[in-house]
């Protein structure tokens, strides 16, 4: 029994580390617009893994961390 938990909690929890990267990642990042931004933001959080593994991929090369002062 305690190993189908463990399993079960693998298969749902795993998946939603990618999503938690990039909703944390997201407002880090300079964009070339606020509404492509918002729009990333959105993708992820309404699609989470596919979103987040689409959002490492297509966009993160073409931003730039926000230095903070």
């Amino acid at each position: 029994m305690p190993l189908k938990i463990l399993i079960l909690t693998t298969l749902f929890v795993l998946p939603l580390v990618p999503t938690f990267w990039a909703i944390q990642e997201i407002p880090r990042r300079q964009f070339r617009t606020r509404r492509r931004k918002m729009i990333w933001f959105a993708v992820v959080a309404t699609v989470p893994f596919l979103g987040a593994v689409l959002y490492w991929i297509l966009e993160r090369r073409h931003t730039t961390p926000v230095i903070s002062a």
